[in-house]
């Protein structure tokens, strides 16, 4: 008996064929990419250069003078000694081999790197000594995405993601192209995407962009503008941002407003109570300033990533709409261009902690599909890290359905952020069954069921709204310990796809309220997916929310 041949699947490491080879044109990455990936090298060199005349400059001591490095002379004999043919210039001379000889492995990096593009496939070719050949099927991406570290943004080079459906992240990435051809193979490769899952006839991508020049374009000639002209040019699209074909901006939050929510946030009053609380120490106790911060460095060091993560990924962000789906873009050093395509939002979660109730603020996460823990980290899975009740309703209509299409109605929404117990379709939990239990809590725990949506919300301090298809409910788990059997309530835990938020918890239901629940919500799942699986469903797509 045979063994039967797996099916392809979105991304493999499978080699190439020499017919398939024939019919690819291969490209390399752009010329600077090694300098992206080398700049913590590039660094710590000129700084072992810097720093001794930097401190012998404060220090107070003489530092060389060129006539006294042109008094100086190599090595007669060993391996440097053939170095006095370039005289008094020897020694900066030597300083660039030794740096040239630290930058020539990530060179040859970028000379065995290739990428190629067809008609249905992404290929990327790596490795010296060592080769790695990696494909990704156009017919399975969720979305390609652009990345661009500091140092990328700086040389005006970008980064393509590109993520597929089969849950593993991303398939492959393109490292790095010029930000100016990265966005248009972006565009090229995502019209393919969609023709491709269309069923219509897609053409190569890339054709118009010449191998080994990322900026043939018109226009972008060396000479062609004026150098400041250029530099302006530079600055516009690599800090100041530029918006693609199609788009409209639908969210921006200032700087000013995200400083604010991080102020109001539980980690800068951490911080502020630890501060006081040594600087009391060092009054009252005679604790030195160095002793108390030695000792507390871990949670200082945990905290400060923690907020820099929350600046960084908050900083400039914009939600916009486009013909590909929601975009999301952000990034203080580091900017990252995040795609949502329809049907991969999975859960939406809308939360206020305490101190936001002063301002107005909420915060809008989602559950991606094929996103796990630990990837895609810097998204966070924000549609709004922080915005206003007004930012909220302009958010909410475009992931979650309406009600003329089985989904939640405006009113259903404003209870699910504001009200207590049951209400506009809400059913709470029995206050006689678990008010010892969690008095604080009791009177927001509640559910509401749409023919398409559950909605479910909790929390005091914090106020969460979560909002989950039936059809993308993957688990439903029914919890009840000793003290939910003496007092008569249990805790159902509703998990969707995608790690962020795919979980969302409903506590202190009364025990027949949450079995009834279960099996109601998996009744909706199974009608939910047999709606989706029949013919025509997918066919009208595109008249379709994200999370439809």
């Amino acid at each position: 008996m045979s063994a039967t041949k797996p099916e392809n699947t979105a991304h493999s490491d499978e080699p190439l064929n020499q017919e398939q080879e024939k019919t690819l044109t291969w490209r390399r990455a752009h010329p600077l990419s090694p300098l992206v990936r080398s700049w913590l090298i590039i660094v710590a060199f000129l700084l072992g250069i810097v720093r001794p005349a930097v401190e012998d400059f404060f220090r107070g001591d003489d530092s060389l003078t060129f006539q006294d490095l042109a008094t100086v002379r190599p090595p007669e004999s060993g391996m440097l000694a053939w170095l006095h043919l370039f005289g008094s210039f020897w020694l900066p001379v030597a300083a660039v081999l030794v740096f040239l000889l630290l930058l020539v492995p990530f060179f040859l990096t970028w000379f065995f790197y290739r990428f190629a593009v067809d008609t249905s496939n992404v290929y990327v070719k790596s490795g010296m000594l060592f080769k790695t050949e990696r494909k990704a099927r156009l017919d399975r991406v969720q979305s390609i995405d652009v990345s661009r570290p500091l140092v990328a943004r700086i040389l005006g080079l970008a980064e393509l993601k590109f993520d597929v459906a089969d849950g593993a992240g991303s398939a492959l990435q393109v490292q790095y192209l010029s930000y100016r051809e990265a966005r248009r193979l972006r565009d090229e490769l995502l019209v393919q995407v969609r023709d491709l899952k269309s069923g219509s006839k897609p053409s190569a991508a890339g054709s118009q962009l010449e191998p080994g020049h990322p900026d043939s374009a018109p226009g972008v000639q060396a000479g062609e503008h004026h150098l400041r002209q250029r530099l302006a040019q530079h600055v516009t699209e690599n800090f100041r941002g530029v918006r693609g074909e199609g788009e409209q901006q639908i969210v921006h939050v200032p700087v000013g407003r995200l400083l604010g929510s991080m102020f109001l946030s539980l980690g800068v009053i951490i911080i502020m109570l630890m501060v006081v609380t040594m600087g009391g120490l060092m009054v009252w106790a005679d604790v030195s300033m160095g002793a108390l911060f030695a000792s507390n460095m871990a949670v200082f060091a945990g905290l400060v990533s923690a907020l820099w993560k929350r600046l960084n990924t908050g900083w400039n962000f914009r939600l916009v709409t486009s013909p590909d789906g929601l975009k999301t873009r952000f990034g203080l050093t580091d900017t990252v261009t995040k795609t949502l395509p329809e049907g991969r939002i999975q859960s939406v979660k809308v939360t206020q902690p305490l101190l936001w109730r002063l301002t107005g603020w909420y915060k809008v996460s989602v559950a991606l599909a094929g996103q796990g823990e630990g990837e895609n980290t810097a998204f966070a899975g924000e549609l709004l890290p922080v915005g206003t009740r007004a930012d909220l309703l302009r958010i909410l209509p475009l992931v979650v359905l309406d009600e003329t299409r089985g989904g939640a109605s405006a009113e259903q929404l404003h209870a699910g952020l504001d009200a207590k117990g049951s209400g506009h379709g809400f059913t709470a939990a029995q206050l006689t069954a678990c008010s010892r239990i969690d008095w604080f809590a009791i009177s927001r725990n509640a559910f509401s069921l749409t023919p398409a949506l559950l909605l479910v919300r909790g929390g005091m301090t914090t106020k969460r709204l979560s909002i989950t298809p039936h059809a993308k409910i993957q688990q439903l788990e029914l919890k009840q310990g000793p003290v939910g059997k003496r007092f008569g309530y249990a805790d159902l835990t509703v998990t969707a796809a995608g790690a962020m938020v795919g979980r969302t918890e409903l506590s202190l239901v009364d025990t027949e309220t949450a079995r009834a629940l279960l099996v109601r919500q998996a009744q909706l799942g199974v009608h939910a997916n047999q709606v989706l699986a029949a013919p025509g469903v997918r066919s009208q797509a595109g008249r379709r929310t994200a999370l439809d």
